[in-house]
């Protein structure tokens, strides 16, 4: 007998396949499923889906809420600004780019974002939590963009070059094992 499904927040939307997350801090789980799949579909889906539900639920409780805009955000912003100013200051020489346009934003789903047409760079606020090390990795990938504009072997190469053990790193920032 199968056990009960896992409360959840369905939205539908115009997709082929069911997707879910669980929120980091809450533990709260949304679910994006296709137009058409019927409700009980979707159910069987979640419920088959438990244990990792379960799971995820008590690793998002280890880590702080997304960041919103407001008082907190503007304190980390304010703490991060001179930091990435060093490591731009430091970085850009060393790399051999044109010192980009660069700015903070509170970003959900990455650390940072380059792009090499406008020469510019984009890092999350949630980075003035994060040790330097991280920081300094994520100020190198996003500015080794400007160099290599994908994540090809040609990148691979340059993040080689100029920060050795930036593999840990990312691990480290995204929560992995290294292999």
């Amino acid at each position: 007998m199968p056990g009960p499904v896992p409360p959840y927040t369905l939205t539908r939307k115009r997709m082929k396949n069911v997707r879910m997350v669980v929120r980091q801090g809450t533990g709260e789980v949304r679910v994006s499923a296709p137009l058409r799949m019927p409700q009980r579909d979707i159910d069987a889906w979640v419920r088959s889906k438990a244990d990792w539900i379960a799971a995820k639920q008590v690793e998002a409780l280890d880590h702080p809420a997304p960041l919103a805009p407001g008082p907190e955000a503007d304190a980390l912003r304010r703490e991060l600004r001179p930091l990435l100013q060093a490591m731009l200051d430091e970085w850009v020489p060393r790399m051999g780019v044109p010192y980009p346009a660069w700015r903070m934003r509170i970003m959900h789903s990455r650390w940072g974002s380059c792009n090499k047409a406008k020469r510019s760079v984009t890092f999350s606020v949630e980075l003035a939590r994060k040790d330097y090390h991280l920081v300094e990795y994520v100020v190198v990938h996003e500015l080794a963009h400007l160099i290599e504009g994908n994540h090809g072997p040609g990148f691979y190469a340059v993040m080689d070059r100029h920060l050795p053990g930036w593999r840990e790193h990312r691990a480290e920032l995204n929560g992995r094992q290294v292999d």
